[in-house]
């Protein structure tokens, strides 16, 4: 699940209103923070603070959520696991 993702489902939750706020307000991160990680997975400090304040403010849903993606455990992120795992070379 990359920074993308998360937004969008945030956005769909009526959560933010713009990349700028979400940065800022929810990851506690600069303004232009998710332009520039769009594809990218948070970093897990990142998604420590951003899981503290969904809980603070009531998602305990997306908050389980983003927790099974810092245990690597969400499905894109056994995905992504599988791909790396394919991609070593065997000895």
């Amino acid at each position: 699940m990359n920074t993308g993702n998360i937004y969008h489902e945030m956005i769909a939750k009526g959560l933010t209103h713009s990349m700028r706020s979400w940065s800022e307000e929810w990851l506690g991160r600069a303004h232009n923070f998710a332009t520039l990680n769009w594809s990218r997975p948070l970093p897990p400090e990142t998604l420590l603070h951003l899981r503290k304040r969904l809980l603070e403010d009531g998602h305990p849903d997306l908050a389980a959520k983003l927790l099974l993606v810092l245990l690597g455990e969400f499905p894109s992120a056994k995905a992504t696991r599988a791909r790396n795992r394919a991609k070593q070379p065997r000895t």
